[in-house]
């Protein structure tokens, strides 16, 4: 039975139903455009390194794990998924993040026969001791090259220093150690546990006939057992687990990344935080903002300076980056800007006039079936409405960001620095 997710705000219908393997399946036809998305998903990530399975004995896995097995997932005994998406003209990649692993296409023809594709590698894992070695060589290079990144070292420290025990601190790839310890017995045991359809999540946006892909989930989904599978839990401290990251590599100018550090939430309470800290950090660091002004003025930040929220399964926090030659500087005024708002709060109509634009680029984003695809699969991996970030952004108020900004600890940082080496 599919149902109808129908959001008053911005006049959309999302549809959705459960396929009787436990693969949850949201579809949102988007009427006049050209190309389909589809995204397929396990709620499995670089977190996900230990685990137990029906209430049994805990599995430890190799950092890096969910990240190889998704690399070993496109080639089988007889078939390469790359060729086969080649032969359909489909753009097709996959992604492993922090909390789960994502196998996409694009397509403006072929809807059909991609998306039998997507379903079927993904579901027919071929792993053995010699495939598994070859890989080995290449995940090394690409961990190699992303140590040689500045700007991914400036962001995988700051989550090193942020936090003490908590996986996220550990770089989705691993390390050349790491994955030296990954046997094809290894991907099997997590493709098992972690690839169970109730795991997983099929989402579709654009170009396409949803009584079509009923019909090839029907014909391609596999049934099987329904699994417990709980990833380890840990205690993590409250406190930042160091304050300041300082790394020299070869930058004409110092990179930093600040975060301020939160207790973990989920569900609904971890969407207000998401949407209301960028609402917030907007407001009083972005690039209308006098501090934006200020610093730049006094030649301590430039147009590189942007701010976010990095949230996920287990994790949010507010955050600023950019180039500067004092980065400690620039931390010490925006923790002043948090001190000074605390006490003489930022006006309404600023607030107001932040949320529109907030909202005004969520809203945006569901003209593009690539956005609205991502959208779909972030609300599936959260377990909520489909429309939730627009709706929880359009229902967004000022005192409910007060409430946030004052329970902000903006002494609970961690500031992350690459430098220069000359």
């Amino acid at each position: 039975m599919i149902e109808k997710i129908y959001d008053d705000i911005i006049k959309e219908t999302c549809l959705k139903y459960v396929h009787e393997s436990g693969v949850q399946v949201l579809m949102l036809p988007m009427a006049g455009y050209s190309t389909a998305v589809a995204q397929f998903s396990a709620k499995f990530g670089s977190l996900d390194n230990a685990f137990s399975v029906n209430g049994g004995e805990l599995h430890k896995v190799p950092d890096g794990t969910a990240h190889y097995l998704e690399h070993k997932l496109f080639e089988s005994e007889e078939k390469d998924a790359f060729k086969l998406f080649a032969q359909t003209g489909a753009s097709c990649n996959a992604g492993t993040s922090f909390d789960y692993t994502q196998y996409y296409f694009s397509c403006t023809d072929s809807f059909r026969r991609n998306l039998e594709i997507l379903l079927g590698f993904v579901q027919e894992p071929y792993f053995t001791e010699e495939n598994v070695e070859k890989e080995r060589g290449i995940i090394g290079q690409e961990i190699t090259m992303y140590r040689d990144s500045p700007g991914w070292r400036v962001f995988t420290n700051l989550l090193e220093g942020l936090y003490s025990v908590n996986p996220v601190r550990n770089d989705i790839a691993g390390t050349v150690e790491s994955i030296a310890e990954i046997t094809e017995k290894t991907l099997y045991d997590c493709y098992n546990a972690y690839y169970n359809p109730a795991n997983m999540f099929l989402c579709v946006a654009g170009n396409f006939d949803p009584d079509e892909v009923v019909s090839v989930c029907a014909e391609k989904l596999k049934n099987r057992e329904p699994l417990n599978v709980k990833t380890a839990e840990f205690d993590e401290p409250p406190a930042v687990n160091q304050k300041r990251m300082e790394l020299t590599m070869p930058v004409a100018k110092p990179l930093f990344e600040v975060g301020f550090k939160r207790p973990t939430t989920s569900g609904q309470e971890q969407l207000d935080e998401y949407i209301y800290f960028n609402i917030l950090f907007d407001m009083i660091f972005g690039n209308v903002s006098d501090f934006f002004e200020r610093m730049r003025d006094k030649g301590l930040i430039n147009e590189q300076f942007a701010d976010g929220v990095f949230s996920g399964r287990g994790f949010c926090f507010p955050f600023a980056r950019g180039e500067s030659g004092d980065p400690d500087a620039v931390l010490a005024e925006m923790q002043n800007v948090l001190r000074t708002y605390k006490k003489t709060p930022p006006k309404r109509e600023d607030f107001e006039r932040i949320k529109r634009a907030t909202y005004g680029s969520m809203v945006r984003s569901f003209t593009n079936a690539d956005s609205v695809a991502g959208t779909l699969s972030d609300s599936a991996l959260r377990g909520g409405s489909p429309f939730a970030v627009i709706d929880t952004a359009a229902a967004a108020s000022y005192d409910k960001m007060i409430e946030l900004l004052d329970g902000l600890d903006e002494e609970n940082a961690c500031i992350s620095i690459v430098k220069g080496d000359n």
